[in-house]
């Protein structure tokens, strides 16, 4: 792999490395971090790692008995009740929203951030969760036992049925479509990475940013090289 040009040494590298493992989650947490590395240059995936700990810690030690109803009960309660991870609905388009180490100590995001988030500690505790690539809303599934829910981490991990699902697409994209939430499409972590790149150089062009794009870009060509 090249050097590169427009973005900072240390998150490229860091991010070529991770993305040549990419199907664990580890990896999804540390590509993400990586992204950021970039603009936050004190950010590191140790810590974050750390702190994806400490909110499963929060949760496993009110559990003891491993019960999956009773993890997903206290997942909830205590990321979006205790904790307040919400979706930054003021300032939508703000990149730190895409920012996984800043997300982390704001408690606040977007869709795809958040939903990481949700992803990583309800592992860590056991259950299993699958990203959803909605076109313009990320979502979540939340796997407890032999169900299946979808959950949206932007608006407080409410569970959604179909029909929600298709207001929060209808909300960024103006599409209605209603499909059965079993068809929605899962999202691997190479299209989960690719998409918060994606939103990074989208909003980076809205405002005018261009070396920001081309760092973001030259991310987004070392993913595309090693698919």
């Amino acid at each position: 792999m090249d050097a590169p040009i427009h973005c900072r040494s240390e998150a490229y590298w860091t991010f070529c490395d991770e993305i040549e493992r990419l199907d664990s989650s580890e990896a999804l947490l540390n590509a993400a971090v990586a992204i950021s590395m970039h603009f936050l240059p004190n950010a590191k995936v140790r810590t974050a790692q750390l702190d994806i700990a400490e909110i499963a810690d929060l949760i496993t030690e009110r559990v003891s008995s491993g019960n999956p109803r009773a993890l997903a009960a206290h997942l909830h309660h205590v990321m979006f009740d205790e904790l307040g991870f919400h979706g930054d609905t003021n300032n939508y388009f703000n990149p730190r929203n895409s920012f996984l180490p800043h997300v982390l100590e704001s408690k606040q995001g977007l869709p795809i951030s958040l939903a990481i988030i949700y992803k990583l500690v309800a592992e860590r505790i056991g259950l299993a969760v699958e990203g959803i690539n909605t076109p313009g809303h990320f979502l979540a599934r939340l796997h407890v036992g032999d169900d299946q829910m979808v959950v949206d981490p932007f608006f407080g991990g409410h569970i959604l049925d179909k029909q929600q699902v298709a207001e929060r697409v209808a909300l960024t994209t103006g599409q209605r479509d209603v499909v059965e939430l079993s068809a929605l499409p899962t999202a691997t972590n190479r299209q989960w990475v690719a998409r918060i790149l994606a939103n990074l150089i989208h909003i980076y062009s809205m405002q005018g940013c261009p070396q920001s794009i081309a760092a973001m870009s030259e991310l987004y060509d070392v993913l595309k090289v090693t698919y």
